[in-house]
């Protein structure tokens, strides 16, 4: 007999953006002018900033490629607990652990506090969300996360969170992602504190908040965190991926409970060991070079224009669409219900997001993931860390594609 694979990994989804990347990296290949609004990445678009670039250089020339520390070099960490202050958040340095990506710290805190033998074992996401709070959940426990729909601009209701919270009692994480991928939406102050006087009756019930886009906000927006609020409970993870452009770097970091933190650094030796040095030096350099965060707003403010480009030409390209104002990260998520059910030029119908992004994938080279992907049907994600010139072209395709559509 073949050696068996492991049912929890056999039921993971691939990972969407991931699927949709592989289909643009196809085309272009095959020499077609593809227009890439899926992936979310802002490299090279937008580089990582000369002095990190640097920062791993010296680190290179000076033969600083030896292990660190599982829990982190110890300049990166000291360097990170200062940051963490500027955004109101305090952690020691024994309460942090960089990882190797925002991603992997996520997966080492679900490694740390979901227990599949424990009767507090599930982990809560709101929809639409994604993809690694629906998948990691799966190979850690073996079960899928309990999920939580959000309402029509995107928000967490506190009230159905507090229902879940006295009808299951297998619940042992909460996942709160802002500013959020796929929408954008952020959850501001007084949100936060509705969602933590609820958990603060669950004292034994986590908080994993993902602050990846932590300095990603627009219009005024202020940063705001549920882990003052709950510092007992709550797990802040952020990294390099989208506050400097660092997706491919892999550096991401997890602050928390001090005891949690020790045990989750014990998993880092064992799993990791630790991440590149080099990365770790660069990153500490930068850290500690913006804390007035200069180079970060300049990112943001770039940022920003591209939102605005986008919004202003998409409201022509799809003047039937429904959407709200992005106010952080750098995804836009309308809903194209309007579209669906329609026929194309062949007369084949729509019959859903996924058949829309195809058709306009197929139709003008756009990529778009469909909301489908992030469990809110209907919808398009579109991410804009593009060039403008991308942009301006991606839009006149996206309204050509649509107007193809027969009612």
């Amino acid at each position: 007999m073949p050696v068996p694979r492991s049912i929890w990994a056999r039921q993971l989804k691939p990972s969407p953006t991931l699927e949709v990347k592989a289909v643009a990296d196809r085309l272009r290949e095959e020499g077609v002018p593809v227009l890439d609004l899926g992936i979310g990445e802002m490299n090279p678009e937008i580089p990582v900033p000369d002095l990190i670039k640097q920062g791993i250089a010296d680190a290179l020339q000076t033969d600083e490629t030896y292990y660190s520390a599982q829990q982190g070099d110890p300049e990166l960490v000291s360097a990170i607990s200062e940051d963490l202050a500027r955004f109101g958040l305090s952690y020691s340095e024994e309460q942090i652990v960089v990882c190797p990506g925002p991603k992997d710290a996520i997966f080492k805190v679900a490694l740390t506090i979901l227990n599949p033998t424990a009767h507090r074992r599930r982990l809560v996401m709101f929809t639409p969300g994604y993809e690694s709070f629906e998948n990691i959940p799966v190979l850690v426990t073996g079960e899928l996360p309990v999920v939580l729909p959000t309402d029509s601009d995107f928000l967490p209701d506190p009230a159905k969170l507090d229902k879940l919270l006295k009808t299951d009692d297998t619940i042992a994480a909460v996942v709160l992602n802002s500013p959020n991928n796929p929408t954008g939406t952020v959850y501001q102050q007084p949100l936060l504190r509705d969602l933590a006087a609820v958990l603060s009756h669950y004292d034994d019930v986590a908080v994993i908040s993902d602050e990846v886009y932590r300095t990603i906000y627009y219009d005024g927006t202020e940063y705001a965190s549920i882990a003052p609020l709950l510092p007992e409970q709550t797990f802040v993870v952020s990294g390099m991926s989208k506050e400097v452009s660092g997706t491919g770097l892999r550096l991401g970091f997890v602050a928390g409970p001090g005891e949690h933190i020790a045990t989750l650094a014990g998993i880092q030796g064992n799993v990791s060991s630790c991440v590149n040095l080099p990365t770790q030096k660069g990153y500490a350099g930068f850290l500690r070079a913006d804390g007035d965060f200069t180079q970060r707003h300049c990112i943001r403010d770039k940022l920003c224009l591209r939102r605005n480009h986008l919004l202003e030409r998409f409201a022509t390209a799809a003047p039937e669409a429904v959407w709200n104002r992005p106010r952080g990260a750098f995804y836009f998520f309308p809903d194209m219900t309007a579209y669906i059910g329609r026929r194309d030029a062949d007369g084949h119908m729509i019959a859903d997001d996924v058949d829309l992004a195809r058709h306009i994938l197929e139709t003008t080279h756009v990529v778009t993931i469909p909301g489908t992907l992030f469990q809110r049907p209907g919808h398009l994600r579109f991410a804009f860390a593009q060039s403008l010139e991308t942009i301006d072209q991606a839009m006149q395709h996206l309204g050509k594609a649509l107007a193809l559509l027969q009612k």
